[in-house]
C-alpha cells in the first residue's frame, strides 16, 4: 500500500475526530447557558443550522423516484420486475370498468322491468293532464292577440289545434268506457235475474256512440260547424272520386 492512500484513509478519521471533539465543546459550553440563552441561540442560528452543530444530525437526502435504467431486465425475455407498493388490479377489472360506462337503453313500451300496460290506470292516473292542455290553450290564445307575425301565428294556431283534438280525444275515450261500463252493468244484472240480456253487435254500437256525439254536439252549440265542417269533407272526396280537381 503507497503513503498517498493511506493518508487519504487517515484523513477522514481525523475529520471525523475534530467533528465529535467540536460538538463536544459546544455542548459543554451549552451546560453553562441559560434556557432562554439557548433557545436565542437556536432562534439566531436557525433549527436545522443548530441541529447540525449541536447534535451532529443531517436532513436525509431526499429519495428519488425510479429511473426507467432501474427497471432494465438482465434478459430482454423476462418480465419487468414490478413494485409490490402499487396494487395490481383484479384479473378483468379493465373491462368491468368498460361495462359501466356503457349506458342502458331501453324503451319501456316493450320493456318486462316497467310492468304491463293498463290503458284504463293510465287514462285514470293522467286525466289531471286535460286540465293542463286547457291552461295552455287559454295562455297561447292570449299569446296569439299580442303576435303580429303571420309565421308565428300559424305556429301558435297548430299548436293550440293539436292540444284541443288531443283532449277531444281523452274526452271521447271516457264516454266510451263509461257507456261499455254501462252495458257490463246491464249484462250482468241481466244474468242475476235470470234473464238473457241483448248483446249489441258493433254497428248497434256505433250507432250509439254517434247519437250520443249527436246530442253532445246539439248541447253544447257546435252541431251547425260540425255539420258543415262533414259536409266540405265529403263534397272534397266525391270531387277527387270523379276526378274533379
Amino acid at each position: 500500500m503507497s503513503s498517498s492512500e493511506s493518508a487519504s484513509d487517515s484523513e477522514p478519521e481525523s475529520v471525523a475526530v475534530s467533528e465529535d471533539e467540536s460538538q463536544s465543546a459546544i455542548r459543554q459550553d451549552l451546560k453553562g447557558m441559560s434556557f432562554e440563552e439557548i433557545m436565542q441561540l437556536k432562534e439566531e442560528l436557525g433549527a436545522k443550522v443548530y441541529k447540525e452543530a449541536v447534535l451532529g444530525s443531517k436532513s436525509a437526502p431526499t429519495k428519488k423516484g425510479k429511473t426507467k435504467t432501474d427497471l432494465k431486465r438482465l434478459n430482454k425475455n423476462r418480465p419487468r420486475e414490478m413494485s409490490s407498493r402499487r396494487q395490481v388490479p383484479f384479473l378483468g377489472a379493465e373491462h368491468r370498468v368498460e361495462r359501466k360506462k356503457e349506458v342502458e337503453l331501453r324503451d319501456p313500451r316493450f320493456d318486462e322491468k316497467s310492468g304491463d300496460y293498463n290503458i284504463e290506470t293510465f287514462k285514470k292516473n293522467y286525466k289531471f293532464v286535460t286540465k293542463i292542455r286547457d291552461k295552455e290553450v287559454g295562455q297561447l290564445k292570449k299569446q296569439l292577440d299580442q303576435v303580429a307575425d303571420a309565421e308565428e301565428k300559424k305556429k301558435i294556431k297548430h299548436t293550440m289545434q293539436r292540444l284541443i283534438n288531443k283532449n277531444v280525444e281523452d274526452k271521447r275515450w271516457h264516454s266510451k268506457q263509461h257507456s261499455l261500463k254501462k252495458e257490463r252493468d246491464y249484462i250482468q244484472k241481466s244474468h242475476n235475474e235470470g234473464q238473457q240480456p241483448h248483446y249489441l253487435t258493433k254497428k248497434e254500437r256505433r250507432a250509439k256512440e254517434l247519437v250520443a256525439q249527436f246530442e253532445l254536439l246539439k248541447s253544447t252549440g257546435k252541431l251547425n260547424k260540425h255539420l258543415e265542417k262533414r259536409r266540405k269533407k265529403n263534397a272534397a272526396k266525391d270531387r277527387k272520386r270523379i276526378g274533379i280537381d
